[in-house]
């Protein structure tokens, strides 16, 4: 009996020892506080396209952000409006933040694009034929909405999918009347 009561004693106290050392430690509010600066690279826009796309945002408070991605493609491909460059300033706002520490959770985006492209083939509706055409540059302004995730550490997944309307006339069709923005990013806060 002895026996038993000593190996069910020794028993106990190891897992009582082991549940001490897996304890979570304090947060420390100030040091995640004090991270406000974010970069991002959209891993689906790299794998799926030959291009890169990475985003910079400044966490102005828990509830708010601002920021600016830039997108430059590599494709060689033909197709009717391709896009060799984007840059994008946004605005962000986040909902349903829990935390004492914010910019991260639900978020809605307002944005601006600036996009320039290559539109390799146009049909002449005047005489039926496929012309080839130059370049384009446009204006744009959108929206998206997404969900991103920060560890404790600063680490960021970002889920996002929006797009918007170019501004300004398109009746000769030599350029998109709009755009997609979205993805699937990973990134650091610092």
């Amino acid at each position: 009996m002895k026996k038993a009561i000593t190996l069910l004693t020794l028993i106990i106290s190891t897992f009582a020892f082991a549940q001490e050392d897996t304890e979570e430690q304090p947060v420390n509010l100030n040091e995640i506080n004090n991270k406000k600066h974010e970069f991002r690279i959209d891993v689906l826009e790299s794998l799926a396209l030959p291009a890169i796309d990475v985003s910079y945002e400044y966490v102005l408070s828990k509830y708010s952000g601002l920021g600016a991605s830039l997108n430059v493609s590599f494709q060689d491909e033909e197709n009717d409006f391709r896009q060799n460059f984007a840059f994008t300033p946004y605005f962000r706002q986040y909902f349903f933040n829990k935390k004492e520490y914010g910019a991260r959770g639900f978020f809605a985006e307002g944005l601006l694009q600036y996009a320039t492209g290559d539109n390799e083939r146009f049909f002449n509706f005047d005489d039926n034929t496929l012309d080839e055409r130059g370049t384009w540059n446009k204006f744009g302004v959108g929206v998206a909405i997404g969900q991103k995730w920060v560890s404790r550490n600063g680490f960021v997944i970002e889920l996002s999918l929006g797009g918007g309307r170019y501004l300004g006339d398109n009746d000769d069709g030599l350029s998109p009347d709009g755009f997609f923005r979205g993805g699937v990013s990973f990134g650091y806060r610092f």
